[in-house]
């Protein structure tokens, strides 16, 4: 399971050797991923469990949960629509920048997720940088109040752009 806003991933192995092995051989050879030295140790946990079924297929959830690693351009509400309604159709979106940028997308259905999960995690954005790692979200419906680059509600299009409304006047 990655956990890339921390810089750490947990790898579970089918048998404790394998990960004796694991460990011994990067204690005695160094290893470098992407120009990093790679370290590793052992967990105090057996199993790896993600929260709430996060990776489980089944879970029913047509919301999910993206974030973007290396994200040396700009990630706004178009930018997510265009790479993910080509695979299903989007309702919604919102960006945060909590750890990094991450972001939710709400589908029409929980089948258009999981096609867009199944496509586009590990993807780039763009070449060679943001890189999308999509986990499915806890919420299963997002609230949208305003249109604008960080929320969108395509079922609403007349939610007011913040700083682009017209006056009539």
């Amino acid at each position: 399971m990655m956990m890339p806003f921390k810089r750490q991933a947990l790898v579970e192995f089918s048998a404790v050797e394998s990960a004796d092995r694991c460990v011994s051989c990067g204690a005695k050879e160094p290893v470098y991923i992407a120009g990093q030295q790679a370290y590793f140790n052992y967990s105090t946990s057996k199993r790896i469990t993600r929260p709430t079924n996060a990776d489980n297929p089944n879970s029913g959830n047509k919301v999910l949960l993206l974030s973007i690693q290396n994200p040396l351009y700009p990630i706004t509400t178009d930018v997510l629509y265009t790479v993910c309604n080509p695979i299903g159709s989007v309702l919604r979106i919102v960006i945060f920048k909590r750890n990094g940028i991450q972001a939710m997308v709400e589908f029409e259905s929980v089948q258009c997720a999981q096609k867009a999960k199944a496509a586009l995690n590990g993807a780039d954005i763009y070449a060679g940088c943001c890189t999308l790692k999509i986990e499915y979200a806890r919420p299963t419906r997002l609230n949208v109040i305003k249109n604008d680059n960080e929320s969108w509600d395509y079922t609403k299009p007349y939610l007011v752009r913040r700083g682009r409304s017209k006056s009539p006047f």
